[in-house]
């Protein structure tokens, strides 16, 4: 819950923790104290029994939202321990839409506390990734590591308001502790001993033991969340356990990281996965011991497959680098994206840049999970696809094909024949990496698919028949275009009486070497009328072959 002082957006909890006390009360909410002190302090006092545990009540009054004079400032915190996860991709996405569309700011932050599993190539990927989306940031990157000063003197600070403590148990005493409290049926919940002797203190460091130094989360109390997306969701402190904020060797975890850095940068909502909703209250109460106040928070919901199991590897490409190097462009990426829990109706699916940054509003996501459908993301790709400008299209698909290494060991021309082979592939395709099934061949000798084999060899003197029938035909021609290969080939198969399927499959095949290529009459033009007889004549060896192997 909470109220409003001057812009300030006040969440409001039952607490108790001796930071809140009267003589430390400033430390809470220094900025509050300054201009309202003497109207709040009666009702954020109107109870204190005494005592570093006794109970502080404060006012529970109306959530209200970020006053309007308050620019919104958001921030997209990803650890750089990897690949940028479709869901990764998706919070990174609700945030910059949400800044671009109240005119704020999106911040970029790594969360590389991890030092073992953060590499400067996932960095540089993640940045790479968001770069190729369109997603700019206002402010960034920032590195948590190169903010251990920041953090070291929070924790200070923290110690000397005596919000945390030195906690001395071993991983085995902790271990311990856990079940002792299932087997009496209660959540294993970590409070360490704050009471040792300084014998019992020396005795450990003479022993090797550090200690960690965990936040006293105050008790009695809860946390509530106002969150935009979920409702209002509300934490006992006796289900959150003391949670260790600086390790033995005195360097930050998560949760006193994230909630420093959410403080310093003055960031007003946080949009992130509901998988983080259980560190919010705790980022929560290490915000206000500090003297600051929470931001909103918006907790989007989960992804799953479309077996409805949490999102992986084997729904398809789990993350945004393996969709590209599938042939998908950002623009469908991102509608997919943030259909992933928001829509603006109940049937637009196609949507500009800056049409999603009009019609984006963080209230109009679902809590409940999203499903993540690599075949629908397909036609929301083969529609745009289809629905681009020709040399966009080629333009697109030339530089798809350079970055993935497709024209490596091909002749100097190859790039000029993609680009000359867009157009007849482009209402074909669905995603990129399709181009090299309907025209690959082009690239290389003739090599036959074992189904368009056994396709011809069906009917062996029937194909021989179509592809001789075709031959004579092309191999005359003075003009070889794609409109005077139609012609003749139409001619054709009216003298044999066939069917255009029956005449013009044989002649794909024994061009192509597949079942499925570009247009055959553009396919033939784009060959040359020299590779095109050669090809043919290679067709009807191998099927003679085979006829007087039958033989």
């Amino acid at each position: 819950m909470g109220f409003h002082v001057r812009g300030l957006c006040v969440n409001t909890c039952r607490v108790s923790h001796p930071i809140a006390c009267p003589r430390s009360i400033a430390l809470l909410m220094p900025p509050l104290l300054d201009t309202c002190a003497p109207n709040l302090m009666p009702s954020i006092l109107c109870i204190w029994p005494g005592g570093p545990r006794g109970a502080a009540i404060l006012p529970r009054v109306p959530y209200m939202d970020i006053a309007e004079d308050r620019p919104l400032r958001v921030r997209f915190a990803p650890s750089p321990t990897g690949s940028l996860h479709v869901g990764g991709a998706r919070t990174a996405l609700f945030n910059w839409l949400a800044a671009r569309h109240a005119g704020g700011t999106f911040i970029l932050r790594l969360e590389d506390t991890d030092r073992e599993r953060s590499t400067p190539e996932s960095e540089a990927e993640i940045l790479r990734v968001l770069e190729w989306m369109g997603l700019d940031w206002d402010e960034g990157p920032h590195r948590q590591s190169e903010r251990d000063d920041i953090y070291r003197d929070c924790i200070e600070k923290l110690k000397a308001a005596g919000a945390v403590y030195a906690a001395w148990e071993t991983a085995e005493e902790l271990d311990a502790m856990r079940a002792e409290a299932r087997a009496n049926k209660q959540a294993p919940v970590v409070r360490g001993r704050r009471d040792h002797t300084p014998d019992e203190i020396a005795a450990f460091e003479a022993g090797g033991r550090t200690p960690v130094w965990r936040f006293a989360v105050p008790l009695p109390g809860e946390t509530v969340i106002e969150d935009m997306i979920r409702g209002t969701v509300t934490f006992d402190h006796a289900q959150i356990e003391d949670f260790v904020v600086a390790r033995s060797d005195g360097s930050p975890t998560y949760n006193l990281a994230a909630a420093v850095d959410d403080m310093v940068m003055d960031v007003t909502r946080v949009i992130r996965g509901e998988d983080h909703i259980s560190n919010t209250p705790k980022q929560m109460l290490v915000i206000r011991a500090l003297g600051g106040e929470p931001p909103q928070y918006a907790h989007v919901p989960l992804i799953l497959g479309t077996d409805k199991k949490r999102l992986s590897k084997r729904h398809g490409a789990a993350s945004v680098e393996e969709l590209e190097a599938d042939g998908f462009l950002p623009q469908p990426v991102r509608n997919a994206l943030v259909l992933l829990g928001w829509s603006y109706d109940d049937k637009t699916t196609n949507f500009t840049m800056d049409e999603l940054i009009e019609k984006f509003d963080i209230s109009r996501v679902s809590k409940s999970p999203a499903v993540f459908d690599m075949k629908k993301l397909e036609v929301m790709s083969g529609r745009y696809l289809r629905a681009m400008d020709e040399q966009e299209f080629a333009d697109a698909l030339v530089g798809w094909l350079a970055a993935t290494g497709y024209f490596e060991g091909k002749a100097p021309d190859a790039p000029d024949l993609a680009r000359r082979t867009a157009p007849l592939v482009q209402r074909k395709m669905s995603r990129l990496n399709e181009y090299d099934r309907l025209a690959g061949w082009l690239y290389h000798p003739l090599k036959f698919e074992p189904e368009a084999l056994a396709a011809l060899e069906e009917d062996v003197k029937k194909s021989i028949q179509c592809i001789g029938g075709g031959l004579g035909r092309i191999e005359v021609l003075d003009e070889f275009t794609a409109d005077t290969i139609k012609d003749a080939l139409s001619d054709q198969l009216h003298i044999q009486g066939l069917t255009a399927r029956e005449f013009l499959e044989p002649q794909r095949i024994a061009v192509t070497g597949q079942t499925i290529s570009t247009g055959i009459y553009e396919s033939l033009a784009l060959l040359g009328q020299e590779q095109s007889v050669t090809r043919y004549r290679e067709a009807l060896g191998r099927l003679a072959e085979q006829w007087t192997g039958g033989e």
